[in-house]
């Protein structure tokens, strides 16, 4: 009688095991990536809070400044204009140099706006403003980046003009005494959007010219460089507005205190 031995097959898995195996494998992968997609957000998350953080504060130094410009330097400047054209067209320059100088210098003191730098970085870098989720602040800052441009590209004109007032007032002023003023407008007067006095001016020569046609000259390029300020105060006071309200949707949307 034969004996047949039946092998079996112990390590044979069912296609049960194998499911499993996969499930658990899949799921351990799943949990890997759900972690890692919650960090990433959370740190994007963090990144943004800092952005806006940032923004805010440069903002809101921003409208100090703009205030500064539109309602201090801008109508003080303008009365120094006003004051440099009755100067020279109703006095004799000769015995008058130190009156017609002061005018000259003031009205020739510009103080021009300069964009907060932060935001500016912020708009330049498409990573860094596609961190910013909230839709309402993203309109905003870009409408706030819009009236930026516009100023930027329009200054250009403004710049030219003051190239060429300075010039013609380099044509009428002694250089010695123009480079010890404009020294002393520099440390005294920028910061604050002030002017100098008339303690402020040097002893000796001041003006090189006594040709009337000269100063009614710069009065000339004096009154064209005003429209041109009257165009950039229209900009500062949309911008200024723009980032009032740029500052109200981000306290809102942000809880900022």
């Amino acid at each position: 009688m034969e004996v047949h031995a039946h092998s079996h097959a112990h390590g044979k898995k069912s296609w049960k095991s194998y499911f499993w195996e996969f499930f658990m494998l899949f799921l351990a992968v799943f949990c890997g990536f759900l972690a890692e997609y919650k960090l990433e957000h959370v740190i994007e998350k963090r990144k943004e809070k800092q952005i806006i953080s940032a923004l805010y504060a440069d903002l809101k130094k921003d409208t100090v400044n703009l205030n500064d410009i539109i309602y201090r330097y801008l109508p003080g400047h303008s009365a120094w204009e006003d004051s440099a054209e009755l100067y020279i067209t109703t006095l004799p320059i000769q015995e008058n140099e130190r009156k017609i100088a002061l005018a000259l210098i003031n009205a020739t003191n510009w103080n021009f706006y300069s964009p907060p730098q932060v935001s500016l970085e912020i708009l330049k870098s498409s990573g860094t403003f596609n961190l910013i989720e909230d839709e309402e602040v993203k309109i905003e800052i870009m409408g706030f980046n819009s009236l930026i441009n516009t100023y930027i590209n329009y200054s250009q004109f403004a710049l030219d003009a003051e190239h060429a007032m300075d010039t013609t007032t380099a044509g009428i002023m002694s250089m010695s005494s123009l480079r010890s003023i404009i020294a002393k407008v520099y440390d005294e007067t920028n910061a604050q959007y002030g002017s100098i006095t008339d303690k402020d001016l040097p002893p000796g020569v001041l003006l090189t010219t006594y040709d009337k046609n000269a100063y009614l000259n710069f009065i000339k390029k004096l009154h064209a460089m005003d429209y041109l300020l009257h165009d950039l105060l229209g900009l500062y006071q949309k911008i200024l507005k723009a980032e009032i309200e740029l500052l109200t949707v981000l306290k809102k949307a942000y809880h900022i205190q």
